[in-house]
């Protein structure tokens, strides 16, 4: 549990005033330096250095009065959550490049190793099932070659990414749009404490912070900002996982899109990048070549292409992808019997090599 300190207290104080942004925040530090001065001062002394709103004026008054903020931090404490200031050396040194940096992180967990590669793996919340395994496939190729990877824990391609990732055996870690106490979206409470465990949970956002609209570009800036590089797969034209490549590319960080059919809305976010002059992904062989990532010995598995099958179940198996086909596709496609068909599905389900995502319908298992 992290010792409360008296200047952790003013700190604390300082990033909870109602209305009170990053860059406001910083205003007031070049000014004044340390939060105990501020609290210190009348307000409109304040007011006269740094223009204040009529909101934020009366956030510091309020917040002087009650003093809820001292019981507010002994509970955030309490759960575990650990503050870190800008000024801390634990401090990501990724995100003092921002120009709206976050003065105050809060996290579960760890704060992301500064030695190790760190990639974004964004795209849309309501993805295709073959999105979904490719940002899975994608995040377990960084974990087998230590890319720490870090996303914003949506449902959907952040999701598969960080799942992808920690299967793969590196730190996955989530940024939220909320308080790190409130685990948003509630499906992803496995990945939650997941990431919580064996990678870590961060935001800006002081205790209690509901998941409110407004609140998740600002989180995107920190997911561009902790990442070397960013991976969109699937993104509609006008999707939020744009926002994060938008403060990536303001960042000078390098973007990777999945290129997908032009009739698909889905693709229609990541062929534009491609179109702007994004990385091409469209191979998983060469996916850590096309990132500048030098591959470990080892470090990539057999994939299960490369498990020996028999002739009929190659045949199978080359046919299939992600999207899932029916019986009647399967066997004008393989010319197999329905009896020859069914059996090396069966066999294929056995070897874990194929599922079936819904009655009739089978695909390749991720």
């Amino acid at each position: 549990m992290q010792n409360i300190t008296e200047e952790l207290e003013y700190w604390f104080w300082l990033c909870n005033i109602d209305g009170m942004g990053s860059r406001k925040l910083q205003e007031l530090l070049e000014c004044y330096k340390e939060p105990k001065q501020i609290y210190q001062l009348k307000t409109e002394e304040i007011g006269k250095a740094v223009y204040l709103s009529e909101r934020q004026l009366a956030g510091i008054k309020e917040s002087r009065k009650n003093e809820k903020w001292k019981k507010k931090l002994e509970q955030t404490v309490e759960k575990g959550i650990y503050l870190t200031r800008y000024l801390d050396s634990a401090y990501p040194k990724r995100l003092l490049q921002l120009l709206d940096k976050p003065i105050l992180l809060y996290s579960l967990g760890k704060l992301p190793d500064e030695q190790k590669k760190m990639a974004a793996i964004v795209g849309a919340r309501n993805c295709t099932r073959y999105g979904y395994c490719i940002a899975e496939e994608i995040g377990k190729i960084f974990g087998r070659n230590g890319v720490c990877t870090v996303s914003g824990m949506a449902r959907g391609i952040d999701a598969a990414g960080q799942w992808g990732t920690l299967e793969g055996g590196s730190e996955s870690y989530g940024v939220l749009g909320c308080a790190v106490d409130i685990c948003y979206p509630g499906e992803n409470r496995q990945l939650y404490d997941e990431l919580a465990e064996k990678g870590g949970i961060i935001s800006e956002f002081g205790p209690g912070i509901r998941p409110y609209a407004c609140n998740f570009p600002m989180r995107n800036r920190i997911i561009s900002g902790l990442s070397d590089f960013v991976v969109v797969v699937e993104a509609r034209e006008k999707s939020g996982s744009l926002i994060t490549v938008d403060f990536a590319l303001e960042q000078g960080k390098e973007v990777y899109a999945v290129p997908g059919r032009m009739t698909d809305l889905l693709s229609r976010g990541c062929n534009r990048l491609i179109a702007q002059g994004a990385g091409i992904l469209s191979d998983l062989d060469s996916l850590l070549e096309d990132c500048n990532i030098k591959k470990r010995k080892n470090g990539v598995k057999v994939t299960k292409s490369e498990i020996e099958l028999a002739e009929s179940e190659k045949l199978l198996y080359s046919d299939l992808g992600f999207e899932p086909k029916n019986i009647q596709m399967l066997m004008e496609e393989t010319k197999l019997s329905f009896c020859e068909l069914t059996e090396v599905i069966l066999t294929l389900q056995l070897k874990d090599l194929i599922e079936e995502p819904m009655k009739g319908y089978y695909a390749k298992k991720a």
